[in-house]
Formats: C-alpha cells, sequence, structure tokens
C-alpha cells in the first residue's frame, strides 16, 4: 500500500526538474519551434510551452499526406509535425493472418512521406513518424479474417474481435509469439529508416493498457517484450512518444523502463489526472486537451485545460491533445488550439 511517506518519496525521486514550477520569463523573446521543444525537454523557461495536435488524412500516395502535413503545420504553426501513418501493414499472402515474415520495409509509402515532409520542413521543426505498437499491429490482422466480416473495425475492435485474440493467445502462444516476433523485426528496421532520414524519433502506439485487452499479466506475457524492443531501438531519438493510447490505473507502472522521451496519455478516456501520472514518470508529459469532444470546445477551454495540465506536469510540459483529433474538424475548430496559445 502506498503510504503518505512512500507517496512523498517518490514524488521526490521521480519528479526532480520535472516538476519545477514552469516559468515563462523570456519577456517578448520569441523561440523558434526547434528551441521551444529543446528547453521543453530540458524543463528550462520558456516563451510559451510548445505544442503540437493533429489527425488522419488518410490520403492515398505519399505526396498527398506530405502536402497535407505540411499545410497543416503551416497553417496552425505546431512546434512538432507528428506525421501519420496511415498505409496499411502487408497482409500475410499465406491465408493465415499469422504467418508473416520480416519485412526490409513494411511501409515503403511512409518513408517516402517522411522524406518529402523533411525537405518541406527544411529544418524549420522537428518531424516524428507514428508506430502501431506490435499488439495493434496484430490486432488489425487479426480482425481482417473472414469470420469477422462486419465486427467493429475502429481501434477497439469490439467484445468478440478482443475475446478471440485473448483466446488466441492462450490456445496457440506458438504462432501468435511467430507473428509478433515478424512484427517487431519489421518495425524495427522501419524504425532504422526513419532514423536514416532524420526524424527526431516516433510516436509509438500501445493501445492494450487496459483491461478489456486482457490483464496485467497477459500484457507482460504477450505484449511487454515486444513493446519495449521498439523502444530500445528508439533510444537514441530525442522526441519519440511513448503514447498510452488506452491506459488503466494498474498497468501505469508496465512503461517505466521503457525510458521514452515523452509520454502521452488520453486525460479524458482514462480519468487519470497528470498530477497522478507525474508520480510515476519524470520526463516531459504531452497532453491535457481533450481529443474526444475537442470540436465542442472554446478557445478559452482550450487554454484553461492545457493550463491546469502545465501546473500539474511541471516544467517539462507539452501542449496537446490525449490523441488524433476528429479528422472532421473545421478550419475554425482547428484554430482554437493555437489562438488558446496565443499563435
Amino acid at each position: 500500500m502506498l503510504n503518505r511517506r512512500s507517496f512523498l518519496s517518490i514524488v521526490s525521486a521521480a519528479a526532480g526538474v520535472a516538476l519545477a514550477r514552469p516559468s515563462f520569463a523570456l519577456g517578448t523573446a520569441k523561440l523558434t519551434h526547434n528551441e521551444r521543444v529543446d528547453r521543453a525537454l530540458r524543463g528550462q523557461d520558456l516563451d510559451r510551452p510548445p505544442y503540437t495536435f493533429y489527425h488522419h488524412y488518410k490520403r492515398p500516395t505519399a505526396q498527398l499526406e506530405a502536402q497535407d502535413h505540411l499545410e497543416f503545420h503551416r497553417t496552425y504553426k505546431t512546434d512538432i509535425v507528428k506525421v501519420m501513418n496511415d498505409f496499411d501493414y502487408p497482409k500475410s499472402a499465406t491465408g493465415n493472418w499469422y504467418e508473416l515474415k520480416p519485412l526490409d520495409s513494411p511501409f515503403p509509402q511512409q518513408l517516402e512521406t517522411l522524406k518529402i515532409i523533411r525537405d518541406g520542413l527544411n529544418g524549420d521543426a522537428p518531424y516524428i513518424d507514428t508506430i502501431y505498437g506490435p499488439y495493434m499491429t496484430a490486432r488489425i490482422l487479426f480482425t481482417a479474417q473472414p469470420q469477422f466480416a462486419g465486427q467493429p473495425k475502429g481501434e477497439g475492435g469490439g467484445a468478440k474481435v478482443l475475446k478471440a485474440i485473448q483466446d488466441f493467445q492462450k490456445s496457440d502462444s506458438e504462432h501468435w509469439h511467430t507473428a509478433l516476433e515478424a512484427i517487431t523485426v519489421s518495425t524495427l528496421n522501419h524504425i532504422q529508416k526513419i532514423k536514416e532520414i532524420g526524424a527526431s524519433g516516433a510516436l509509438v502506439s500501445v493501445f492494450n493498457a487496459a483491461a478489456s485487452f486482457g490483464s496485467v499479466d497477459d500484457y507482460q506475457r504477450y505484449s511487454r517484450p515486444y513493446d519495449k524492443r521498439i523502444f530500445d531501438a528508439l533510444a537514441d531519438t530525442k522526441l519519440t512518444v511513448l503514447h498510452l493510447h488506452n491506459l488503466e490505473r494498474p498497468y501505469i507502472n508496465q512503461f517505466r523502463d521503457f525510458n521514452p522521451p515523452v509520454v502521452q496519455y488520453s486525460l479524458k478516456t482514462s480519468g487519470i489526472p497528470i498530477s497522478e501520472f507525474r508520480v510515476h514518470y519524470s520526463q516531459p508529459i504531452a497532453g491535457g486537451v481533450d481529443e474526444i469532444d475537442y470540436e465542442k470546445l472554446t478557445t478559452e477551454e482550450i487554454r484553461k485545460q492545457w493550463k491546469e495540465a502545465r501546473e500539474q506536469a511541471g516544467a517539462k510540459y507539452i501542449a496537446a491533445p490525449g490523441c488524433s483529433v476528429p479528422n472532421a474538424s473545421t478550419p475554425e475548430e482547428l484554430s482554437r488550439f493555437p489562438r488558446a496559445l496565443s499563435i
């Protein structure tokens, strides 16, 4: 049980500089995107917090994807360009979803997208890729089987699909691990390529840190070792984000040895205050803005949300939603976020 003395000890040991009160003491000095991000990562004084937000474009070509990302960055002046990956992981050619071979490049179009964005930014701001954790890639391939036609296609996949995945993990562990190994090796190959291109890291989305996907023991047995390898491969990047797409309290400490430069989770869907999460992680925290009802938020509401998050996170903070904002958000709705930061 966590008593008061233990709680205070954890706060003191884990937080350090991260819990220092943020200061915006640079007067009227305006930082560049890169300077602002670097100073936030170190917990230094800022003119304002760096911020990022994003949504899916789902365009058919790398050129169109890149153009949309660059236009979004230039319009809303984001400090970090988070590049969505809406290209599909290749399916098995055998008819059995789990019969996968490691791929040298599972997302060639995404690599091209990153190159175009790199050249278009010309050093204006850092950019990061988006990577699904191996579990989510396996879930997408599993759900594409004919017997699940008509089942929900969303990120949760529906209770029937999730139960079927859990049953498969237990009844056919060998094929589960074979598939996860192939996906992980393919992802590691992709990571090497995005680093060569010059990305500052990747947002790696871990979907199954919640009971609906299995117990904590299930996560440790069937997913965690593969997630850890992904983060180990990104350890030398400065802006990799551990994105906990689903998060419940029993899973919080599963990721402390992943050592991600930045951690992000949804305050809205998890119900876990940033002050509580900060007890466990000293890294910069990205989040605080409601991504679910984003379209309904006023500029003042967004400002209030990021300020409250910053007060709880401390100096190491990046203003952001808990995940992507709705794809149908209008330009007026999108413009409220930068206005909430006086941009």
